[in-house]
């Protein structure tokens, strides 16, 4: 599954949506066009329970409407990782302003615990961020290493992997080792398949309104624990709202060893068979 979360903006359309509607449209002979973003009106001071987007076929004027929702395992994965970039980039920023150009002489590695720092807010894991950039940058070399239990478990020294080559400078790394639950496959699966379903059921309370469109969610799968396949086989466990008439997820089509682009694979059709 996708390990990295970097959605941004409120609109689905200009965050992903756009060419999944042209593969859509690739794979089903359809024209739909987009017709209008439901999630940001405004009605009252607040936001309507509206799919993402409303969209209607040029050639026939069938409509269909999208929801897309977020599975995660575990349930605080996004969060974990939102915070482990927050860190690391708030870190770099405060060892620049405070020290420029230290640290550049060999590589350096800073481990911090993500598991600690996970249920944090943006403002706190920015504070620890300076916090700990603040100790590091004032240090002295003979000091090395350092280590640090407040606000969360950190330390900070020479890399010893001799792999690293001629690398220099401060390898941030988020170690899981402290206070982490031990996720299994076979955990992640049932935690999986049951957030699935929780999300599912959510979406459908979007489509009250649209019973003459095709109504339609699109899954985004973040975890590190399973694959895409995995995810197919987990849709024999779920019980799928009634008026939900397809269910997609986005998936990686690796075009490297190390490189993938994003496709889509259809999971259910309530008038047709699933697609791998």
């Amino acid at each position: 599954m996708f390990s990295h979360h970097d959605r941004r903006g409120k609109c689905e359309w200009f965050q992903g949506l756009a060419e999944f509607v042209s593969h859509y449209n690739r794979e089903v002979s359809t024209h739909y066009e987009r017709t209008e973003c439901l999630d940001i009106v405004r009605i009252g001071g607040s936001t309507a329970k509206q799919p993402e987007v409303l969209l209607t076929d040029s050639t026939d004027g069938k409509r269909m409407v999208i929801e897309r929702k977020s599975v995660q395992w575990p349930l605080d994965y996004i969060l974990r990782h939102n915070n482990e970039h927050i860190f690391a980039e708030t870190f770099t920023e405060t060892i620049r302003a405070e020290t420029p150009g230290r640290f550049k002489d060999a590589y350096y590695e800073l481990w911090v615990s993500a598991r600690q720092m996970g249920t944090f807010d943006t403002r706190k894991v920015r504070d620890i961020a300076k916090q700990i950039g603040s100790r590091i940058g004032g240090s002295d070399s003979s000091e090395l290493p350092l280590k640090g239990a407040q606000p969360v478990g950190w330390t900070f020294g020479l890399a010893t992997d001799d792999e690293n080559g001629d690398r220099k400078g401060i390898a941030v790394i988020h170690s899981n080792s402290i206070s982490l639950e031990d996720f299994g496959d076979e955990s992640a699966k049932i935690g999986t398949a049951a957030e699935m379903q929780n999300q599912l059921e959510a979406a459908s309370l979007k489509f009250a309104d649209y019973s003459d469109a095709t109504r339609l969610v699109l899954l985004d799968f973040f975890g590190t624990e399973l694959f895409e396949d995995d995810i197919v086989a987990l849709m024999t466990s779920i019980s799928i709202p009634s008026n939900i008439d397809e269910v997609w997820m986005t998936a990686r089509e690796w075009v490297s060893e190390n490189d993938f682009e994003v496709g889509y694979r259809r999971l259910f059709c309530r008038h047709g068979a699933a697609t791998a």
